[in-house]
């Protein structure tokens, strides 16, 4: 009886802690609105973007072959640019640039996305 009641009474804790660190951590996240600026040939997955602070996280959803990521600022000048091989996720940090407006652009082997988002650093 003491056995499974501290196994049960482990479990709930266990839970208790992954529960809460999870929802600390996607507290502040905000999601990017991609677009496409090319027309699909097919039905396509749109990637999907996070901005945390002054990290950009963008998810793929599948490795693709190559991956090119530019960042802009309000006044179209290039903050960031960057092609990745075989990859399904990709960082950036942006913790050098001053708080404002910026566009992400993220060209794929066959479509190119876009979406804006500001950092409040």
């Amino acid at each position: 009886m003491k056995t499974k009641f501290l196994l049960l009474l482990l479990l709930t804790i266990l839970l208790q802690v992954n529960t809460s660190s999870f929802a600390r951590e996607m507290k502040s996240a905000r999601q990017i609105e991609l677009r496409t600026k090319t027309p699909a040939q097919h039905r396509s997955i749109t990637p999907a973007a996070f901005i945390e602070d002054a990290l950009v996280t963008i998810d793929l959803l599948s490795t693709v072959p190559t991956a090119t990521v530019v960042v802009k600022d309000a006044e179209g000048k290039v903050v960031y640019s960057s092609t990745e091989w075989n990859v399904d996720k990709i960082n950036i940090d942006l913790t050098s640039e001053q708080k404002g407006k910026y566009t992400l652009e993220i060209q794929l082997p066959t479509e190119v996305f876009s979406g804006e988002f500001e950092l409040e650093n």
